[in-house]
């Protein structure tokens, strides 16, 4: 039988680590809800320097969750149940993402969430629209940085689909996987265009499974009668060759095309979009074929 589990926000770390001790094993098919804590801008509101609070915290992750029988070669299957939000934030950094050459001095501003909207003003609100910035497993050796870049096991992906109803598979690196995630966001626009989101806090339930021997070498979602291939590399051309890579072998193998069929298919319904912006990251998208 399946159990439930939860982690609190103090088991927080700053990067993926498989030195770091799991906070408890899980079976497969369990479901754990994963408490996050946004102390870092509450300081960086109260007038405290992001030097003195150090940058690494504002993306720390909750974790690790060793998964009972996970070793390299398997990928673990994360569904995302629920994301609740208490509390977000806007923080405009000088010098910092797509639009950091407009202002010229910190701003963070606490923004309201009621009634399914996150209100930025008295006049102006937009629609809450949860999901988690940062998920990733601990690498084979070393640490990975919860900020960038992101890596084949996830990081900081900043993927806009990482929100309720989507399965996220991730490639095993290590015994157990140390499944651990941080980031949430209230809203954000696709590719994360400023580099920061409306930074939120509180909790993400995920049911985690497991697949054995897989092929899987980068991250993959299901949504929505979707395949979404997530191709990354040293440049936006090389991830892109990934991901479509990826999803033209879907489409052979998961859907049983021939490679003309594929590539038709291809041609005429796979599309491509940014990730975030933590290192080049291209999703190949590929809607399930109605195949007669």
């Amino acid at each position: 039988m399946s159990q439930t589990f939860t982690i609190p926000k103090h088991h927080r770390h700053p990067a993926f680590d498989p030195t770091i001790p799991p906070v408890f094993e899980i079976t497969p098919g369990d479901t754990v809800t994963f408490a996050t804590d946004d102390a870092p801008f509450e300081r960086l509101f109260s007038g405290e320097s992001i030097e003195a609070i150090g940058m690494e915290t504002f993306n720390a992750v909750t974790g690790p969750v060793a998964v009972l029988g996970a070793k390299p070669g398997d990928a673990l299957r994360i569904e995302i149940l629920d994301i609740s939000l208490t509390r977000a934030w806007s923080v405009w950094l000088p010098g910092y993402g797509g639009f950091g050459h407009q202002t010229d001095r910190l701003q963070v501003q606490p923004i309201a969430l009621n009634n399914g909207r996150a209100h930025i003003s008295e006049r102006l609100t937009v629609p809450l629209d949860p999901m988690i910035g940062c998920i990733g497993l601990a690498p084979e050796r070393g640490r990975s940085s919860t900020l960038a870049p992101a890596y084949p096991w996830g990081g900081n992906m900043d993927l806009r689909e990482l929100s309720p109803g989507a399965t996220l598979y991730l490639p095993v690196q290590v015994p157990g996987a140390l499944l651990s995630l941080g980031d949430l966001h209230a809203a954000m626009g696709t590719g994360e265009p400023a580099c920061v989101s409306l930074e939120a806090v509180g909790e993400a339930t995920l049911k985690i499974d497991l697949e054995k021997n897989t092929t899987l070498q980068f991250p993959m979602l299901r949504l929505e009668g979707h395949t979404l291939c997530v191709g990354m590399g040293r440049s936006i051309h090389e991830a892109q060759g990934i991901a479509l890579d990826h999803a033209y072998n879907i489409l052979l193998k998961v859907h049983d095309l021939t490679p003309r069929e594929a590539y038709a298919y291809a041609c005429a319904r796979v599309s491509l979009r940014f990730a975030g912006p933590a290192s080049p990251t291209v999703l190949a998208v590929v809607p399930d074929p109605d195949i007669q």
